[in-house]
């Protein structure tokens, strides 16, 4: 069974993941290290690196031992993940700046406290601002069902198309960019993955209250 922990269109995750009887595979791209992982229940974890760990052209890969040369097919040996396993991840020249960029996140998040400080960073990030969505009795609204909703993607809409064309050029004059939903179903997305300090949801909420205030 292959899944996306979470998903940044639509602004959705699993809060746990499906227990089965059949090998898991997750895409982890867009949450991981933002949360613990049950590492028991799991086959194969990946992810881009480009969201929480680095910059983009770098992916992780964590597999357990015995599935490497369980899949049963006839593969190209660089498609094949025990070629880079018993080549220490080294089977071609490997995107060196990449992962010095990684090593200097993973240095920094262990000293902030690590896995579990970022998880509840996350949690505090993402209540701050479902909480001022919920808190304003349908101006604003968010799709997703509270128990699925992303802790890294968080997504709403406002009464009318125009006033979210008016958000998004306000809050890009104020600072803040990159607040336009994806394509594919508009409406407003926060991204705010690990990096994102928390004074800057703060200044998003202060935001989204005085435009709801000047525009109700």
């Amino acid at each position: 069974l292959h899944v996306t922990s979470n998903e940044t269109i639509g602004g959705t995750r699993f809060p746990e993941l499906p227990s089965v009887d059949v090998p898991l595979v997750s895409d982890m791209s867009s949450d991981f290290l933002s949360r613990e992982i049950d590492w028991g229940s799991h086959d194969l974890v990946y992810g881009g690196a480009q969201k929480n760990l680095g910059p983009a052209g770098l992916a992780i890969v964590v597999v357990r031992k015995d599935r490497l040369s369980s899949h049963g097919r006839s593969l190209s040996p660089y498609l094949d993940y025990a070629t880079h396993d018993s080549n220490d991840s080294m089977a071609n020249t490997p995107p060196m700046f990449a992962i010095y960029v990684m090593g200097k996140v993973l240095r920094w998040m262990k000293d902030e406290g690590g896995l579990p400080a970022f998880e509840q960073r996350a949690a505090k990030r993402a209540s701050m601002l479902y909480d001022t969505i919920d808190e304003s009795n349908g101006w604003y609204s968010c799709p997703v069902e509270e128990t699925s909703r992303s802790h890294m993607n968080i997504v709403f809409r406002l009464p009318d198309e125009d006033l979210e064309k008016r958000f998004v050029i306000e809050a890009a004059a104020a600072g803040m960019v990159n607040l336009k939903g994806h394509r594919s179903v508009g409406g407003i997305r926060a991204s705010v993955y690990n990096a994102l300090p928390l004074a800057s949801v703060e200044t998003l909420v202060d935001f989204m209250a005085e435009f709801r205030s000047t525009n109700s």
